[in-house]
């Protein structure tokens, strides 16, 4: 049976969400959200694993599976959530409709790729470097990553801060 764990972080962060956006926006963002675990949860089922637990905070939602029962079965699901992102992304714009949702999609996908701890693209690198021969040389490499795209998205953020100045 799975699990639901629901913080107080994350009753403030909707809490936050209501009171600075619109419904249309607020809408849509749990419609991406959704649609982003569904993926997750489809390939899991496809695999043959098994969600155990279902955690929403403020950060986001974490689920807690079996262990996967190889690396592509394990790297399936972790991809699942972003692909269907993506493919809303593409859907929506091959039908002109719903920009904005298409965009926050567009945006969730790409995000959850990142290779930070935590998000989908994160746990996908950890998973192909444990129990590695290399492992501790792998995650060098992938904290390299990580520290390249965060100076990237900082650099990203100063670049946009700039322009809006212009």
């Amino acid at each position: 049976m799975t699990r639901l764990r629901v913080g107080f972080s994350f009753l403030l962060f909707n809490a936050l969400l209501f009171l600075f956006c619109g419904g249309e926006m607020i809408l849509s963002f749990y419609a991406v959200c959704l649609l982003h675990e569904f993926g997750h949860i489809a390939a899991l089922r496809l695999t043959g694993g098994e969600l155990r637990r279902v955690e929403l905070s403020f950060f986001g939602i974490r689920m807690v599976a079996a262990p996967a029962a190889d690396v592509s079965r394990g790297a399936a699901v972790l991809l699942s959530g972003p692909a269907v992102n993506l493919l809303l992304y593409l859907l929506l714009t091959a039908l002109h409709c719903c920009t904005g949702t298409a965009r926050l999609s567009l945006a969730a996908g790409v995000f959850n790729l990142l290779p930070f701890s935590g998000l989908d693209g994160g746990a996908l690198l950890d998973m192909l470097s444990e129990g590695r021969t290399c492992e501790r040389q792998l995650r060098t490499c992938i904290t390299v990553a990580r520290a390249a795209a965060a100076v990237g998205i900082a650099a990203a953020a100063a670049a946009a801060e700039m322009l809006g100045r212009i």
